[in-house]
């Protein structure tokens, strides 16, 4: 059951960190340094109610010039998620009893157009809400299955924050061009519809340090060999 558990929550986790939340690289602006807390609820035709009363339902999100970092814990299991998109690193810290382990990927690898499953087409809107003390700008995206994936055409609201953000926040990705912080948004995949409401922005109190990955953890390049040390292999 533990090793189910850390594989089902490394895959759709990466998927949700990656698709919704993970800063773009961005040139010389200033960027988003804080912790904006998020809700998150899900929608899933694959999966049934238990599986889903698994999965996080906040998620506190660390940002530092481009770079983001999020905690969760999921039965005995603790994962850290961390992008630093200069550096072109994805580090995912799992803590299970007595062992540490870090799987490290390229961010440019794990965040590749070729493996999204949907295009998008965003229609920008001069509706507003307020939304965790900020007034954001509302925009209609259209997620379009590609050629092959079996899923329907799905039509969302999400909500962006200029004040937090701009256009370089999302220069890639299925919300490229919006102009600002995401702050209500859905994360699409087959199966597995993802909602992101911020409820608390705060700024500053994070730093650079905070997102390199700690000495006591012993690295990984590849899932399973990472598996069999935390099962104690």
């Amino acid at each position: 059951m533990k090793r189910n558990l850390i594989l089902v929550s490394v895959a759709v986790l990466s998927f949700v960190l990656l698709s919704s939340l993970a800063p773009r690289k961005r040139k010389k602006s200033k960027q988003f340094r804080g912790t904006v807390t998020y809700d998150v609820s899900y929608e899933s035709s694959k999966m049934s109610d238990v599986q889903l009363a698994k999965l996080p339902t906040s998620m506190k999100v660390k940002m530092y010039d481009g770079m983001s970092m999020f905690d969760m814990v999921m039965g005995p299991v603790i994962y850290t998620y961390i992008t630093r998109p200069k550096a072109d690193k994805f580090t995912i810290l799992i803590e299970l009893g007595d062992k540490k382990a870090a799987l490290v990927k390229k961010y440019s690898e794990t965040n590749s157009d070729s493996l999204r499953k949907y295009t998008t087409q965003i229609d920008l809107s001069k509706d507003t809400k307020v939304i965790a003390g900020y007034t954001c700008n509302k925009a209609v995206v259209t997620f379009t299955p590609k050629k092959g994936v079996e899923d329907e055409e799905h039509t969302y609201s999400i909500y962006y924050s200029p004040e937090l953000g701009n256009k370089e926040d999302n220069i890639d990705g299925p919300y490229a061009g919006i102009n600002g912080l995401l702050m209500e948004s859905y994360d699409v995949k087959p199966g597995l519809i993802t909602k992101m409401v911020a409820t608390e922005v705060k700024k500053g109190k994070v730093k650079d340090l905070d997102f390199l990955m700690p000495s006591d953890y012993k690295e990984f390049s590849n899932l399973e060999d990472m598996q069999k040390y935390l099962m104690g292999q």
